[in-house]
């Protein structure tokens, strides 16, 4: 039975009453357990009472990838596991244009993910296929350099973006912004000319790192940490990743972080879903992007970037300088990893890679179904970035 508007009473009154949500005090474990029988959906500002013994969190289906068993040794395999590094980087062949639907916020049509995740996880309804978007893609322009960003969260996005971004104040030539379609108008352009004569740049990151730290991202901003936000295991996050998501509507968990208005209920979903859809064409195949630069090898990708930038650029222009980036939050682990040795491997990209290792503890302790459901939840982006999953005997 769906009831909008409904209320419903969790352990210690937690509520939530025509889009107004409250918790109030700590639930009990059996209150959590209730939790499960009895649904509640908030998004947009409606609220749905989902009644019935179906669970909210459905176990993900393996997939043939990633084959039953236990590693021999799991701190080795786990390890491995979480800095495999996309096999397509740097110069790519751009097959097409992103769908301007995809970025353009007057385009993207944001009720196509709300009425999946209605007919979904209220109505229980058997959805063919992934799940739609729930925000445009994060695209940034440089009209001088003709140069489009698209960001990847938790792929080191911020890192590169802030390179480009801390020009805007002195320099603008060299200055990245959040697209426009006044700004590209006035230019005289349209969407897909653009793609098409700009050079188009991403980045992207292991799927099993960019999952963990997707889940630790939106956990550790949520401002309540009580009741039946304390409780979100790591498992049950891998069997459904937007858990992070339906948790933060539900009952008023997340921060919503820069996201304001109308799209402040995504942000928990935005943070944690597949990024092959803003990198692919429209025929969903071919990519969109000119250059790839992944997480594991950030310093010496971007290097090469910035050259192949200055050798394209217009000569009026001054040339890009390929200043070291700074790892956001990392140092601590640049200091850790001064002591080793790594040939051919910036100081920052191995400390990138210490860092993640914090990832392969929550693998070892969850085991091979969370490896399996994150890569059944990631499988285009693992086929989009040619990643084979390391074999065990």
């Amino acid at each position: 039975m769906v009831s909008p508007g409904a209320g419903l009473i969790l352990g210690a009154r937690t509520r939530c009453l025509h889009g107004t949500h409250k918790t109030l005090g700590r639930t009990s474990a059996s209150a959590l357990r209730r939790y499960f029988r009895l649904r509640l959906l908030c998004i947009a500002g409606l609220c749905f009472l989902v009644t019935g013994a179906a669970e909210l969190i459905g176990l993900g289906t393996a997939v043939t990838e990633v084959s039953g068993g236990h590693p021999t040794s799991p701190t080795d395999y786990f390890s491995k596991l979480v800095i495999l590094a996309s096999n397509v980087y740097g110069e790519v062949k751009k097959a097409g244009p992103l769908l301007a639907e995809r970025y353009d916020e007057n385009l993207f049509n944001q009720s196509i993910f709300q009425d999946w995740l209605l007919r979904k996880v209220v109505y229980r309804e058997d959805v063919p296929g992934p799940a739609p978007m729930s925000y445009k893609c994060g695209v940034y322009v440089n009209h001088h350099y003709k140069i489009i960003f698209i960001r990847n969260r938790k792929a080191a996005s911020t890192t590169v973006l802030d390179t480009f971004k801390a020009a805007c104040k002195s320099q603008e030539t060299m200055c990245m912004r959040p697209f426009s379609a006044e700004e590209m108008k006035k230019r005289g352009l349209q969407h897909d000319d653009m793609w098409r004569s700009y050079y188009v740049i991403s980045s992207t990151r292991n799927p099993w790192a960019r999952a963990a730290s997707g889940y630790d991202y939106t956990r550790d901003r949520w401002p309540e940490k009580t009741g039946v936000c304390e409780i979100v295991p790591f498992r049950q996050f891998c069997a459904d990743p937007y858990l992070m998501g339906k948790m933060s509507n539900m009952f008023r968990c997340g921060a919503q972080g820069s996201f304001r208005g109308d799209d402040a209920w995504a942000y928990d979903f935005y943070h944690i879903e597949p990024s092959y859809h803003c990198m692919v064409d429209a025929s969903g195949t071919g990519l969109s992007v000119d250059y790839l630069i992944r997480y594991e090898h950030l310093h010496e990708d971007f290097a090469n970037l910035v050259d192949i930038l200055n050798r394209r650029r217009d000569p009026s222009l001054p040339e890009i300088r390929g200043s070291r980036m700074r790892w956001r939050k990392q140092g601590v682990f640049v200091q850790e990893v001064r002591s080793r040795t790594q040939t051919g491997m910036w100081h920052e990209d191995a400390a990138a890679l210490v860092s993640t290792d914090r990832h392969a503890v929550r693998y070892r302790e969850c085991g091979m179904d969370c490896v399996r459901d994150i890569a059944a939840f990631f499988a285009k982006d693992i086929r989009l970035m040619n990643i084979s999953v390391p074999a065990w005997a």
